[in-house]
């Protein structure tokens, strides 16, 4: 029985906008949740990522994995949050990855320690949203550690006014409106600036809090297109059994 694409497991999936990147780049994705992911665009398994047999990881082609980065992320302070009583997940992704002998993706936000990272900003894709007569761009800064080569693209300047995606809300950062501690966006669609200004399709099932702990899906893509084309130069077949 053949194939037609690369096999991709996708950790930490959440309700899949890393898959809809990485499913635009070609592959197939199978996603990993603690949690149930109804809105997952593929097939989906309910488990603990950091417990999966090697032998189930040696189905796939490459991995990719987004841990929660609570205990990372610029919010960790703020009221309610718990900072660092969050588990460190990134370690124990990285030595199972690492012994699964794959090529694999570690995603993660500014603040996490990961290996010699690209950084992607949605200032490098176009990012944002038009709410009245303004023009609000994404920033959106991710890391990305590979072990192989993923190529640093051209980074552009941020241009503002921003638009923040976080918590369940599309947030209003530009001085010139009032800035931090202002009501966001009186009157407009909260979900649909957030889809807007992530690249994300206007009918894709997907809630405002699953918005908010993801990534833009042209970000999955760009990292997923240079990976094709390492598994391709490394001799992988699309066509295998």
């Amino acid at each position: 029985m053949s194939r037609a694409a690369f096999r991709i497991l996708d950790l930490y999936c959440g309700a899949g906008l890393v898959a809809d990147g990485l499913i635009a780049a070609g592959f197939e994705t199978i996603g990993v949740d603690l949690y149930p992911q109804p809105h997952y665009p593929g097939p989906f398994i309910q488990a603990d990522a950091t417990k999966l047999d090697q032998r189930f990881l040696r189905y796939f082609d490459a991995i990719w994995a987004s841990p929660p980065c609570l205990r990372d992320t610029a919010l960790r302070f703020a009221p309610g949050a718990k900072g660092a009583a969050h588990p460190e997940l990134i370690p124990p992704t990285r030595r199972m990855l690492v012994e699964s002998g794959l090529p694999f993706v570690i995603e993660n936000v500014e603040g996490a320690v990961l290996f010699d990272p690209v950084i992607l900003t949605g200032a490098m894709f176009g990012l944002g949203a038009q709410v009245g007569d303004r023009f609000f761009h994404l920033q959106r800064k991710r890391q990305f550690e590979t072990n192989w080569d993923l190529v640093q693209p051209w980074s552009p300047p941020q241009p503002k006014p921003i638009v923040g995606v976080y918590g369940g809300h599309a947030r209003v950062r530009a001085a010139s409106v009032g800035g931090r501690g202002t009501a966001d966006f009186i009157g407009h669609s909260h979900r649909d600036i957030m889809g807007r200004a992530m690249g994300i399709p206007a009918d894709r099932k997907i809630t405002c809090n699953e918005i908010s702990q993801g990534i833009p899906p042209v970000y999955a893509e760009f990292v997923g297109k240079q990976l094709r084309d390492h598994l391709a130069g490394a001799g992988c077949t699309e066509a295998a059994a």
